[in-house]
C-alpha cells in the first residue's frame, strides 16, 4: 500500500469523534449500539440516520484475542545458507603472467598451511598438475625448494610424479640431482589407503638428455641414492639415450671404486655394452675402479679389453685430446 494515498473523511451531523460525551447512564451501559452503513455504487460509505454514534463495538471481536509472551517476540528471519559456488575457488587457481597459481607460490615458499588449504578446496584433481611457463608443476617447485613436507602433501593429494618440465625432468629427476633424500622418500613412499602406484615408469623415465634417475645418481657418485632407487625397483642395467651407458659404465668412467662395488652388489652387469661396444670392465681398466672388477670371473666376452684400452688411449689421453690435435693441424683462414 502506498503511503501517499489520501483518505476521505465524510462529515455528518449525526457523527462525532467516536466517544460518548457527558455522564454515561446505565441504559447506555446495558444497551447495544447498532451501526449501520450503506455503500453506494460509487464506493462511498454513508451512515444511516439511525446511528447515534460513530463508536464501534469490538467487544465480540476482541474477546477471542489473547496476548501471550510469544506474541511479543520479534519474528526471526531465516537466513539461507550460502551457495556452494561461493567463494569462487577458480580464482585461487588462475595463472599469473608467469603461469604460476597460488599453489605454485605456496609450494615454492614451503607454506604448508596454505598448501593444505588449497588442496582441500581444489575442485578438480587435475588442477594440482597445472604447469607454469617453465613446465614446472607445484610438485616440481616443492622439490626444487627442498621442502619434503609439502612434497609429501602433494603426493598424497594425487599430484602426478611423471610430468616433465621443459628440460624433460620429472620431480624425481630434480630430487635425485639435488641428492635430497627426504624428497626422494616423500616421492616414492607408498601412500596409505591408496592403490599401490607402479613406480617403474617414473623410475625409468628419461629426460631430454636421455638420462634416467640412476644415471644422474651415478654421475654424481651418490651411492645411497642409487641404493634407494634400486630398492624401489629402478633398472640398474638401463642404458641412457646418448651413448648407451649404464650406471656402471658411468661409475667406471669416473673411476669410483666404491660406487662400482655397490652397483655390482646390486646386480649391475659388468659386461653390458654401450653403443660403441664397450663394457664397464674395459672402461675401468685404467682407473682406480678396476679393483672393483678384479674379483669377477672373466670369459671370452672380455677378450676385447685390450683393443678397447687402445681406443681409450686415443680418446681419453691425459695429454691431448683428438679435438686439440685436429685444431692444431687445421689451417686457419683469415677472412678479414
Amino acid at each position: 500500500m502506498s503511503a501517499k494515498k489520501e483518505t476521505k473523511v465524510f462529515e455528518d451531523k449525526n457523527t462525532d469523534s467516536g466517544y460518548l460525551s457527558g455522564v454515561i447512564s446505565s441504559e447506555q451501559l446495558s444497551g447495544e449500539i447498532h451501526v449501520g452503513a450503506v455503500c453506494d455504487s460509487e464506493n462511498v460509505c454513508q451512515f444511516s440516520e439511525e446511528q447515534i454514534d460513530s463508536g464501534l463495538d469490538l467487544s465480540e471481536c476482541l474477546s477471542n484475542v489473547k496476548i501471550s509472551d510469544t506474541d511479543t517476540q520479534v519474528p526471526r528471519i531465516t537466513v539461507k545458507p550460502a551457495s556452494l559456488d561461493y567463494p569462487p575457488y577458480q580464482i585461487l587457481f588462475e595463472q599469473d603472467d608467469d603461469g604460476d597459481t597460488q599453489l605454485h607460490i605456496a609450494s615454492v615458499h614451503g607454506c604448508e598451511k596454505s598448501v593444505g588449504t588449497l588442496i582441500r578446496v581444489c575442485p578438480e584433481k587435475s588442477w594440482l598438475d597445472v604447469a607454469n611457463d617453465y613446465g614446472h608443476t607445484a610438485l616440481h617447485l616443492a622439490v626444487m625448494s627442498g621442502n619434503a613436507v609439502v612434497t609429501r602433501m602433494l603426493v598424497i593429494a594425487g599430484a602426478s610424479l611423471a610430468l616433465r618440465d621443459f628440460n624433460g625432468d620429472t620431480p624425481l629427476h630434480l630430487a635425485v640431482a639435488a641428492n635430497n633424500k627426504d624428497c626422494i622418500q616423500a616421492l616414492l613412499a607408498p601412500v596409505q589407503d591408496q592403490p599401490h602406484q607402479k613406480l617403474s615408469t617414473v623410475l625409468n623415465q628419461k629426460n631430454y638428455n636421455g638420462q634416467m634417475c640412476v644415471h644422474l645418481a651415478a654421475a654424481a657418485g651418490h651411492v645411497d641414492t642409487l641404493n634407494t632407487l634400486a630398492y624401489y625397483g629402478a633398472d640398474l642395467n638401463a642404458a641412457e639415450g646418448l651413448a648407451g651407458w649404464t650406471a656402471l659404465h658411468i661409475a667406471a668412467r669416473r673411476g669410483d671404486a666404491r660406487l662400482c662395488s655397490a652397483l655390482l652388489q646390486r646386480g649391475a652387469s659388468p659386461r653390458a655394452r654401450s653403443m660403441a661396444g664397450r663394457t664397464p670392465r674395459a672402461m675401468a681398466a685404467r682407473t682406480a675402479a678396476r679393483h672393483a672388477f678384479a674379483a669377477l670371473p672373466t670369459d671370452d666376452s672380455d677378450t676385447d679389453t685390450d683393443s678397447e684400452d687402445d681406443g681409450d688411449e686415443m680418446f681419453d689421453s691425459d695429454t691431448e685430446s683428438l679435438f686439440e690435435k685436429l685444431k692444431e693441424s687445421a689451417n686457419l683462414i683469415n677472412v678479414a
